[in-house]
């Protein structure tokens, strides 16, 4: 006849209790090798000869590909990092995705050997009017619907890659904003007829928006993209999400920080636009905070140029605070960046500001 010690009965009458713990203990764990963000990396040229500002070189882009590939990433398509954000689905720890702007063609000839060798899948934002016309350094119909083909997503990047934000003289609001869409319409039968894709997703040319803009492309049932760094994550905008530019010194010696980050969780900001007016060229940017994995004491903001900015928490509790720049902003494009580390400090949280200062002729920078 069998039987237990009195530690074996206690064990052997309260195994259920155990076992849910452990349950318990083993989800827990899953749940911290998940992430609400997804890190999107922009890339345009990926060659040793176009402009620095816009390209990494073939072989800083094998290694951000290897680092990735090495590191475990999660790299999954722009579509399915969107549809997981919206609806709030917890997404695997480092979740990456790749996408291009403009169509480019050493995304052809320099990049997409090397993704298809780690299996990775991207997106390219494409600008049809020079693919129509042939230009040297874009890519052709036929290469684009090759690479859709090894699983590339082709989405919205306007006609001709103008200044969306830019009125003609003596155009109303209303006949911009007419524009704008047709324009987008225009694009998206274009590309859809030549590959047959239609995804919806759009990249501001140039980072630049507006708040009516981005209503116009909500409207249309358009998921829309920045040029400002950071993670995305729930509570970002889905007209304007952050994607990290990776082109010039950006993305060289802090591609493993950049791709680690997670999304900073401002529920609130003001102001709405990036437009700035000439009687507030040292913009105040204001960020309400919901709470996270992250050291408040420790956040920090920056201005392009400018270095380190001041920070002013508005409430005891830590959820409001303000900062802006130093000095006056120039005209062109500039980011306000607010950055926190983790409580494990193995993690940085990321949010960014795209600030717009127009010429006094109302023109855009290229």
């Amino acid at each position: 006849m069998s039987f237990f010690s009195p530690i074996q009965k206690y064990i052997h009458r309260f195994k259920p209790f155990f076992l849910c713990i452990l349950a318990i203990s083993c989800l827990s764990s899953n749940l911290t090798q998940a992430s609400s963000s997804a890190v999107i990396l922009q890339y345009h040229h990926v060659s040793n000869d176009t402009p620095k500002i816009t390209s990494v070189t073939p072989e800083t882009f094998r290694e951000h590909m290897s680092y990735l590939a090495e590191n475990k990433f999660n790299v999954i398509p722009l579509i399915d990092a969107v549809e997981a954000l919206r609806n709030k689905q917890v997404l695997p720890e480092k979740t990456v995705t790749i996408t291009f702007d403009d169509a480019y063609l050493s995304i052809y000839t320099n990049a997409f050997p090397i993704l298809k060798e780690y299996g990775f899948p991207f997106a390219i934002f494409v600008t049809p009017t020079p693919v129509d016309k042939k230009y040297r350094k874009f890519l052709t119909w036929e290469q684009l619907k090759e690479m859709t083909r090894a699983g590339a997503t082709l989405a919205n990047h306007t006609m001709s890659h103008t200044h969306s934000v830019e009125k003609r003289p003596g155009e109303t609001e209303e006949q911009w904003l007419a524009r704008f869409r047709q324009n987008l319409a225009m694009t998206e039968a274009r590309i859809k007829g030549k590959t047959g894709q239609s995804v919806k997703l759009f990249a501001w040319t140039f980072g630049e928006t507006t708040p009516e803009l981005r209503a116009t492309l909500d409207d249309m049932g358009y998921v829309g993209f920045g040029q400002q760094s950071g993670a995305a994550g729930e509570y970002s905008d889905f007209t304007r999400l952050p994607r990290f530019p990776m082109a010039g010194i950006y993305g060289v010696s802090d591609f493993g920080i950049k791709v680690k980050s997670r999304a900073l969780p401002v529920t609130k900001q003001s102001p709405d636009s990036s437009l700035m007016t000439k009687d507030n060229l040292k913009p105040e940017l204001e960020l309400t905070l919901a709470k996270g994995d992250y050291q408040k004491k420790q956040l920090k903001c920056y201005a392009s140029g400018q270095g380190e900015l001041k920070v002013t928490w508005l409430d005891k509790e830590m959820t409001r605070l303000k900062t802006r720049a130093n000095s006056d902003l120039p005209v062109g494009r500039t980011r306000y960046n607010c950055t926190a580390p983790s409580n494990s400090g193995k993690h940085y949280y990321w949010y960014s500001h795209a600030w717009l200062r127009l010429t006094d002729e109302g023109k855009a920078l290229d």
